[in-house]
């Protein structure tokens, strides 16, 4: 997490506003970090989710962030399992 933003913020924000429920750090990584959680399966195009709210929501709180790098980062991976 960029140290500018706020991790707890940024995960309310992500679930509030953009529908998607990312999970923040846990004890000394709390407002640090953020995962990809899930509770079951979690596909392909979920991760791509993730990843692009993620980029939006830290835009949205100033972080500097190409919108699609990460996303394409990851479809190159995910390509690979097809």
């Amino acid at each position: 997490m960029p140290e500018s933003v706020d991790g707890g913020k940024l995960v309310k924000s992500l679930r509030d506003d953009f529908g998607v429920t990312l999970a923040g750090g846990q004890d000394q990584w709390k407002g640090k970090v953020v995962r990809i959680a899930h509770l079951g399966y979690v596909d392909t195009f979920d991760i791509i989710i993730a990843i692009s709210a993620l980029e939006m929501a830290l835009k949205k709180f100033g972080a500097q962030v190409q919108l699609g790098k990460g996303v394409a980062a990851a479809q190159e991976i995910l390509l690979e399992a097809y």
